[in-house]
């Protein structure tokens, strides 16, 4: 189709790019798989909680374990289950420590603590003892406040420190 201008293949008015019309081809050609590959992702947790999301640790000794989502929403609420195997007569101390406190807005924590107090970047809660021995579990629901990677540590009683990180997706 000529237009009389020179250039028989372009339109009057119109300033093409190629590199506008090589990307428009390539999703046409690969944008139903990048499309699956998303979804797939999505459904097995990468962006929230989902198989690949669920995590947990334990201590050497297996006296504290941390179950957690490592991935989630910004303002979505995330569950933290720590089961703690305590003696009957002793006080349970859960110390939330690292980026906990800027990063998280605690909404709700069962049981309710015995006492619950901050200090400095630190989250304390105190539990006495039930005059049972064996396995005490403590949800706390939470709801992240920032996007990014956050690095939040536990420590209780007499246990070693343990560390865990979750990344949040705006």
């Amino acid at each position: 189709m000529a237009n009389g201008h020179g250039n028989p293949d372009k339109l009057p008015g119109v300033d093409e790019s190629r590199f506008a019309i090589a990307l428009e081809s390539a999703f046409r050609r690969y944008g139903l798989v990048f499309l699956l590959l998303i979804i797939a992702a999505a459904l097995s947790g990468v962006f929230s909680v989902g198989y690949f999301s669920h995590a947990s640790q334990s201590t050497e000794n297996k006296t504290v374990k941390i179950e957690y989502q490592r991935f989630g929403r910004l303002q979505n609420q995330l569950q933290l289950k720590i089961t703690v195997a305590r003696e009957p007569e002793e006080n349970t101390t859960l110390v939330l420590g690292g980026e906990y406190m800027d990063s998280f807005e605690t909404s709700a924590i069962w049981p309710q603590p015995d006492n619950m107090y901050s200090q400095g970047q630190k989250l304390i809660l105190v539990y006495h003892p039930a005059g049972q021995k064996g396995d005490f579990s403590v949800w706390i629901y939470t709801a992240p406040d920032q996007p990014g990677k956050a690095v939040t540590t536990l420590h209780v009683n007499n246990a070693p420190e343990m560390s865990f990180w979750q990344f949040i997706y705006p």
